[in-house]
């Protein structure tokens, strides 16, 4: 097959378009005839691997309705055995490489996931077909050129983000600030400092990782100079650095603000992950110049959905894994009752307004086989008419164990409770939320680091209460029909967060675990956040 690098040299946008970006110009028909053609290729070369046999026991699929009707769901526990001793005896295909994510607590630390190389291309292409409809204005742009460049802003391998930038690079060759071997042998905070140093000097087209991580970048250009550590001598010495300090501080000047990343550069595409893009993005906007481009997926499924250009809602990537989904109420119904048997419904079944339980199947030889992420889903539309798009529309919800049930009036997702935060107009630095039992009455208590003294615990209750009542009418409902009101707060000092980050990171936890959990925090991190707040430092 051609190289992109060389189709993009010999003109041929087009075929680069088609071969990354063509499942969006797909009929739902189209898609699903990829899905069960995957499928149909997984089962018969894998479907007699040790791990699988082990798991359908003894039954052998031979379409898609067979393999709806004997093969059972699976979660971590049923490969526990197998993937963290990395045995690669019985599984699909060799890893070519292990990926690891935060664990169970009380079970096992981390949990390890091998990627076969074709699943390894595979995560590759799809952030490439991320990274050009990032920087697209309409369907079939592609405005990828040599030598674009992003920062390496992410956790290295063994994380999935690590991987991922990996196999991008050898999809296309983009420049890394700094180069790959130098970044990956830094720690989080250098990386962050020696990347924007360079990018100061060589620009800057593309960023992607963390939503709140591109946003604080972005404010810590307040003032002049910020932008980069070095002296004025050091500057002199960059002249291109020089340069562009000083365009964007005239840009701003003339605009009678501060210094923002938009005056520095001209970012072309931003893909980043995490329920805050939907919170951020306008805030990301205004100090970049852009919004970004919202992608989900996880370790387990590498690529699960994408935006597109109309910036609206994700549409499921179906080359890495067969997408089936249940619906929240079977769920649960099959955690009280493991006996019970819900029927999923597939991506063509699947109906707008309703939210599910997702569960994936992997292509190409990985190893997760009608697995249960744990994360709850809303089919929003079953097209994008703006983009075009004739596919189902997703957003995320929540964890499903992510939810905060108040007097069995309303269930809150992290994502209504960080909006009712953000629109409140709290400085915050960082918070954490959970159900307490305060006598016969439920809690809502809100644990949160605000960045600028003066509030009082009261007055951030009456504004983030409010807030959820404009947001979320079975709260509002709650006090107006039962005369409860939940929410209570509990201010920790400025730092606690930071405190608490550091201390996780000298006990050697595993990077997914050196941040409190926004909700349903256990009793020990909570105790541990109000232990480091009572430091005065």
């Amino acid at each position: 097959m051609v190289k992109t690098i060389e189709l993009l040299r010999s003109g041929r946008k087009k075929e680069i378009w088609e071969r990354y970006c063509g499942y969006l110009d797909m009929s739902l028909d189209q898609v699903m005839g990829i899905q069960t053609s995957l499928l149909a290729e997984q089962l018969a070369a894998y479907g007699s691997c040790g791990l699988w046999q082990g798991i359908m026991k003894g039954a052998k699929p031979a379409s898609v309705e067979e393999f709806r009707a004997t093969v059972p769901f699976t979660t971590y526990r049923d490969y526990a055995p197998a993937l963290l001793a990395k045995d690669e005896a019985g599984l699909p295909e060799k890893a070519h490489t292990w990926l690891h994510t935060s664990g169970r607590s009380g079970e096992y630390e981390v949990k390890w996931i091998p990627y076969s190389q074709a699943l390894y291309e595979k995560v590759g292409e799809a952030f490439l077909a991320a990274f050009i409809v990032s920087a697209a204005k309409k369907k079939g742009e592609v405005a990828l050129r040599e030598g674009m460049s992003f920062p390496y802003l992410l956790a290295p391998p063994p994380y999935i983000s690590g991987v991922i930038t990996e196999s991008l690079l050898e999809a296309f060759p983009f420049s890394v600030l700094p180069s790959l071997d130098r970044a990956v042998s830094l720690g989080f905070q250098e990386r962050i400092t020696e990347a924007f140093d360079c990018a100061m000097s060589e620009g800057l087209d593309f960023f992607w990782g963390m939503t709140s991580i591109l946003m604080k970048l972005g404010e810590s250009f307040g003032s002049a100079g910020k932008g980069s550590r070095g002296s004025a001598g050091a500057l002199l010495r960059r002249p291109r650095a020089l340069l562009r300090i000083g365009r964007g501080l005239l840009s701003a000047a003339l605009q009678g603000r501060q210094l923002m990343p938009k005056d520095i550069w001209k970012v072309k595409g931003a893909i980043c992950g995490g329920m805050d893009t939907t919170i951020l993005k306008d805030k990301v906007a205004e100090l970049w110049g852009l919004v970004p481009l919202e992608g989900y997926g996880c370790t387990e499924f590498g690529a699960i959905a994408f935006q597109t250009w109309s910036r609206e809602h994700l549409t499921f990537y179906p080359y890495m894994n067969f997408w089936e989904f249940i619906t929240e109420k079977d769920y649960r119904s099959l955690l009280k009752d493991p006996g019970y048997i819900p029927r999923s419904r597939l991506l063509d079944e699947v109906r707008a307004g309703e939210d599910y339980v997702l569960v994936g199947t992997n292509f190409h030889g990985g190893a997760m086989l009608r697995y249960i992420l744990g994360d709850l889903v809303r089919i929003v539309s079953l097209e994008d008419s703006r983009a075009g798009i004739r596919l189902p529309q997703m957003t995320f919800v929540s964890r499903i164990d992510g939810l905060i049930d108040i007097g069995g009036f309303t269930r809150l997702t992290e994502k209504t409770i960080w909006l009712a935060i953000q629109d409140s107009g709290l400085p915050y630095e960082e918070w954490s939320i959970r159900k307490e039992n305060s006598g016969d009455s439920p809690r809502l208590k809100l644990y949160i680091e605000l960045r600028e003294p003066g509030a009082t615990a009261q007055s951030v209750s009456e504004r983030v209460h409010e807030s959820l009542k404009a947001l979320d009418a079975p709260y509002r409902d709650m006090e107006e029909i039962a005369a409860l009101r939940p929410m209570s707060v509990t201010l920790l000092t400025k730092g606690t967060f930071r405190r608490y980050f550091e201390e996780r990171q000298a006990s050697g936890a595993d990077l997914a675990q050196t941040k409190p959990p926004h909700v349903n925090a256990p009793d020990k991190v909570i105790d541990n956040l109000v232990r480091m707040s009572d430091w005065r430092i």
